[in-house]
């Protein structure tokens, strides 16, 4: 049995797949199968893939999705444990034996987690994930730790990727996998739900490249700057449904619910920015009945001003969600 199974799904990604299958065949560490999982690609998928022969498994289904493309490689996955990537991003090639390391410092952990940069386009512009939302300062000063009671730290960050985390397969195959209906948003979704299983490891060492690409289809991360509206329903859902968790306590449902709060105030603005004053009302309201605060009180007391007046009020602020709708910031 391996250690690993390597879940890569894809669509239509002929020209970026090879780079992402050579940077797991060329890790430092080689114990792991991979299993490419193709969600009925119309473009030479197959064919590009068939330089690898027994190298990858490779699974084709027809188009469902992402999250469903996943869940059939979790369900063929024969390995401990369970790694992600994205079918247009990369692992440095020491990726998998930093996990390894992760899993024998702390082996009651039920996932581990390093440190990402995602690219643009350009390939100039680089991010660090772990900067970007904000929880170096978990770490206090420290290359790794450990997060005994996870939850609170995963959902109060912005957003997660699945690409530089291994998840115990075991635990993953006792819990619902990945929500068909989700495109965005399920990586959260997954995360926060295996949360609750157990402790998390963090490592701030950048050992992952998330490419942000201009392609004819719309990927996953363009989605976040063109759908936002789409997009914060879909958090919404999420944290809605995780706020219904029986298990969780009262300090973990607070903190679900405030940033549910500040995704519901998002959604408002961009509505209220689209025009839709009626709408932006309902999203606000909802942003106080959730979790009560003075910021969710202006913008429901202002979208009931002049529109010109009302956008004062709400064009600054940074959100929950990434990414922007109808020329507008988030909070």
């Amino acid at each position: 049995m391996p250690t690993f199974s390597v879940i890569i799904p894809t669509y239509n990604r002929e020209r970026f797949i090879c780079e992402a299958i050579d940077s797991v065949l060329q890790q430092t560490f080689g114990e792991c199968e991979i299993l490419v999982v193709d969600d009925g690609s119309s473009d030479n998928t197959r064919t590009v893939l068939e330089r690898y022969g027994n190298s990858i498994v490779y699974i084709y289904q027809e188009n469902s999705g992402v999250s469903v493309a996943r869940n059939t490689g979790i369900r063929r996955a024969s390995g401990e444990w369970i790694a992600f990537l994205d079918s247009d991003d990369v692992w440095k090639k020491d990726y998998l034996s930093t996990q390894v390391a992760q899993i024998a410092a702390y082996p009651h952990a039920v996932a581990h987690i390093v440190n990402s940069v995602y690219v643009h386009p350009d390939g100039e512009q680089k991010v660090d994930h772990f900067e970007e939302i904000d929880v170096l300062k978990e770490f206090d000063g420290k290359r790794c730790l450990l997060l005994e009671k996870p939850f609170r730290v995963i959902v109060s960050c912005s957003h997660w990727f699945l690409q530089p985390i291994v998840m115990r397969r075991n635990v993953l195959m006792q819990m619902d996998l990945l929500d068909p209906d989700l495109s965005i948003a399920e990586d959260m979704d997954l995360l926060a739900r295996i949360s609750l299983k157990g402790p998390i490891s963090l490592c701030r060492d950048q050992l992952v490249g998330i490419y942000r690409r201009e392609e004819s289809i719309a990927n996953l991360s363009s989605q976040y700057f063109k759908r936002g509206i789409y997009s914060r329903k879909a958090f919404g859902k999420v944290y809605t449904n995780l706020m219904n968790l029986p298990q969780l306590t009262f300090a973990e449902k607070k903190a679900a619910a405030r940033v549910l709060s500040t995704i519901w105030r998002a959604l408002g603005n961009i509505l209220l920015k689209s025009g839709k004053k009626l709408e932006s009302r309902q999203y606000y309201r909802k942003s106080l009945f959730v979790y009560p605060s003075i910021a969710s009180l202006v913008k429901y007391l202002a979208a009931f001003l002049p529109r010109q007046v009302s956008l004062l009020l709400v064009r600054k602020g940074k959100g929950i969600v990434p990414g922007e709708d109808a020329g507008g910031e988030v909070s």
